[in-house]
């Protein structure tokens, strides 16, 4: 198999794929199985939302590219402190200015 392209998805949307999967009658195998199961306790908004969401982040900060804003708009961070730790663990490195703009988009 050769892959011609990634790009991230919300976890919501992992759910909701699986979840129809599962109503359609298909079995899950183990990993989809896990998958759906930490989906289903760690996804806060709908996909929809997200990807709403991390398209502001984006504008907001054009420096964030589109793996570090669907992670932010995910987890929607309440610290800055949070904001920096996703920011670093997505190797991004941000001012506190955008920090600041992160936090105002996020919380509306």
């Amino acid at each position: 198999m050769k892959v011609i392209s990634t790009s991230p998805v919300p976890l919501s949307l992992v759910k909701e794929v699986l979840e129809k999967r599962a109503e359609s009658g298909e079995e899950l195998g183990y990993e989809q199985a896990n998958a759906l199961e930490h989906a289903k306790e760690f996804s806060k908004l709908e996909s929809k939302k997200v990807l709403s969401l991390a398209g502001k982040l984006r504008k907001a900060v054009p420096q964030l590219n589109e793996d570090t804003s669907v992670k932010l708009a995910e987890i929607s961070p309440s610290t800055p402190a949070l904001v920096r730790a996703i920011a670093l663990y997505q190797k991004v490195e941000l001012k506190d200015e955008e920090v600041a703009a992160i936090l105002k988009t996020i919380t509306g």
